[in-house]
């Protein structure tokens, strides 16, 4: 597996194919191989990078640094690293935010955007799990974080909680990877740790693309309990993305839910914005 460093923390990341590039980048507590099904497909046609955030996968779980600028900076300096121009940029989540950020200061460099159940402050606030990003907020749970491994019942239960009915009907070892790595011990530690700083994606909720911006693509799994549909649906009136597509049935990993939707999705915006 390649790695990249990023000042002493390695990052392990999987490359395949030839053209122009697109980079994936997972949500807080999923890794690369959520993307398994869409670069397998677009390696065909293009570049496919596929990102392990330090704390996730097979990637460094440093002590600290689990800040929305840090993340951001990580993914501005690989992307220097590889030289990476005419880049589409997909995201689920959290993976969504730091592209949607990358975009904003470097709209040169980015082609287009697929931005999959974007997290900012809106999206996230109506939710359980933005109960519990506020609550991390204000208790010292790192050491523990750092220290948990959870129990196979409980991890199981946390990647069914991601799903819409689509997901939770499909066979098991679909998700066998994300069960597993919800196992490792202290893999709490980085969505805990960043969940103290997700009010900063307030700006976002903001945010109103210029026309000289990438295009943006949205898709939402209507049945997403992680984050809100409803805030999602808002979001899209300030973002006012290219193409708006609502995936019935899914959750929050829409990506393995609906993996076809998602892979043509990412073709149809690499062509638009070429056409363009």
């Amino acid at each position: 597996m390649p790695e990249f460093d990023y000042h002493g923390v390695s990052v392990t990341y999987d490359r395949a194919g030839s053209g122009d590039p697109i980079l994936f980048l997972h949500n807080l507590g999923g890794d690369r191989h959520i993307w398994a099904h869409q670069t397998r497909s677009l390696a065909a046609t293009h570049s496919v990078y596929a990102l392990d955030l330090f704390g996730y996968g097979d990637s460094d779980s440093p002590t600290s640094g689990y800040t929305v600028e840090n993340y951001v900076r990580m993914v501005e300096e690989f992307i220097d690293a590889h030289a990476l121009t005419n880049l589409t940029m997909v995201g689920n989540c959290f993976g969504s935010a730091a592209s949607l950020l990358y975009a904003r200061r470097n709209p040169q460099q980015v082609r287009a955007l697929v931005l999959c159940n974007p997290l900012t402050a809106a999206t996230l606030r109506p939710t359980l799990t933005g109960l519990g990003a506020r609550l991390a907020t204000h208790l010292p749970i790192d050491s523990v974080a750092g220290a948990i491994r959870l129990p196979g019942l409980v991890a199981k239960y946390v990647v069914r909680e991601q799903l819409g009915p689509r997901g939770r009907d499909m066979d098991a070892s679909a998700f066998a990877n994300l069960n597993r790595r919800w196992r490792d011990r202290g893999r709490l530690l980085a969505p805990a740790a960043t969940a103290r700083d997700l009010s900063t994606l307030a700006a976002l909720d903001e945010f109103r693309p210029d026309a000289d911006f990438p295009p943006i693509t949205t898709i939402w799994g209507l049945e997403n309990r992680v984050l809100s549909a409803a805030a999602g649906a808002r979001l899209n009136a300030t973002l006012n993305p290219t193409l708006a597509i609502e995936a019935r049935g899914c959750g929050h990993l829409v990506m393995l839910e609906e993996p076809e939707t998602v892979t043509a999705a990412i073709r149809s915006a690499t062509r638009t914005a070429l056409a363009g």
